[in-house]
């Protein structure tokens, strides 16, 4: 049984390392996973027969098909001039604060990304409508990059969320409604860390300041075009938590109603801007779809081979306690996402440490807002940092300048995920209110 241990300990050292040298000479995340899995699987004698056909059965899941509908309704809810409506409804709030661009680019992040659920979609639209005009009032390219790549992250945290929907697919025992639920707290206060951060930034700061005067026509004008925007998140959100529909039919709603809004009510999608639509949708699905299909067949393969089991041992000889678990749990996860992007992250990883959570009494919905959270860190960290470097690009500064400017707010980011792993009553509330 040592040797046994000691054989499959070897290989799975072997496929670590297999797979950060493929990562690190540029081969896709996804690709890297499945070559160093299948090596893994030949060498402990699997058949190849069964690879091959866990590859199809990890995508036999009728809940899977909710992943294209919320990113084509997000797609097209960026296509109809929505963003649009969520920047004038900021303005109208904030406009008249010293600095009040850098506000309005958190503030639409917040909204925005609760529409289409992805960070990397939200700096990159948020991104190319506010950097250039920031810059070019501001003077200062670093700041308004980093305040878009880090606001973009708290965007998915506030429900609907991809990343969300993936987290409950890879764990197979958590509510997407109970997580939907608790994203809404964190992600509140998430958002408003940052806007702390930039009021003390802010300072000393000469920026100008916006004096656009509204008439209460005009407040009118734009509080009737801000509720279109924000109907489609309360539709999702709404029908899924009260069991009117699954999270399947909600992404079909979303489409339904972005397709209404885009060519009745705004009349800003056109046929050409469907189609680009739906090509991203099916880039970015299939590249999901690949990552979830070989993450299965690891997930099948390390589990014949015992090594969650042995996992489970050595975490449990060296703590019992809950609070040191999530801690260790959260070095790993800032490591991690510091290499490997959130969705490949958390379809390797969960199915291996979401039942020893549980193992440890910790609440299946708490461990996969913690999950969540944790791994966007990665998306405005370095070397990966996907938010941070889409950010320099639109702002044309260099991604390590945008990166020293956003460590006050990823300190502040990491105070609130502290809060949320250590206190979870602050926002687990909400779910328990609602059953979860």
């Amino acid at each position: 049984m040592v040797e046994k241990e000691v054989v499959i300990l070897a290989v799975l050292i072997s496929f670590t390392i297999l797979f950060l040298i493929l990562i690190a000479v540029s081969v896709p995340i996804g690709f890297a996973l499945g070559i160093a899995t299948l090596v893994g699987f030949v060498a402990t004698d699997g058949p190849l027969d069964l690879f091959a056909q866990r590859l199809w059965t990890g995508l036999d899941s009728f809940s899977l098909i909710a992943i294209p509908f919320f990113i084509l309704a997000g797609e097209l809810m960026g296509g109809s001039g929505i963003l649009q409506r969520l920047l004038d409804f900021a303005k109208l709030l904030l406009g008249r604060i010293k600095g009040s661009l850098l506000y309005i680019n958190i503030f639409v992040s917040m909204l925005f990304g609760g529409i289409n659920g992805s960070a990397i979609a939200d700096t990159s639209a948020v991104g190319s409508m506010l950097i250039p005009g920031t810059k070019k009032e501001y003077k200062d390219g670093e700041i308004v990059a980093a305040v878009t790549a880090t606001s973009s992250v708290v965007g998915p945290i506030i429900p609907p969320s991809l990343p969300m929907l993936i987290y409950a697919f890879a764990a197979a025992n958590v509510s997407v409604a109970g997580l939907f639920l608790a994203g809404i707290v964190p992600g509140i206060i998430l958002g408003l860390s940052l806007i702390v951060v930039t009021y003390i930034l802010l300072r000393k700061k000469d920026y100008p300041q916006d004096k656009t005067k509204y008439t209460f026509k005009d407040v009118l004008i734009i509080l009737r075009r801000f509720s279109i925007a924000v109907i489609l998140p309360v539709i999702i959100v709404v029908g899924i938590t009260a069991g009117i529909v699954t999270p399947t039919e909600a992404g079909c709603l979303g489409i339904i109603y972005a397709l209404v809004i885009g060519f009745f009510v705004t009349k800003e999608l056109t046929m050409k801007s469907l189609y680009d639509a739906l090509l991203r949708t099916v880039i970015v699905t299939s590249i999901v779809m690949i990552l979830i299909s070989i993450g299965n067949v690891m997930t099948w393969w390390i589990s014949i081979e015992g090594i969650p089991t042995m996992v489970s041992s050595l975490f449990q000889s060296m703590t019992s306690s809950a609070v040191v678990f999530l801690l260790l749990m959260l070095a790993l996860y800032l490591f991690v996402g510091l290499f490997i992007e959130q969705a490949a992250a958390m379809i390797m990883l969960v199915p291996i440490f979401a039942p020893m959570a549980v193992s440890y009494g910790i609440d299946p919905i708490h461990f996969g807002l913690f999950t969540v959270m944790a791994l966007g860190f990665g998306l405005v960290t370095p070397p990966v940092g996907l938010c941070l470097f889409v950010a320099s690009t639109i702002a044309k500064v260099p991604v390590q300048r945008v990166f020293v400017v956003s460590i006050p707010y990823l300190i502040a980011m990491f105070i609130v995920l502290l809060m949320m792993t250590l206190f979870p009553p602050i926002y687990m509330w909400v779910p328990r209110l609602f059953g979860f």
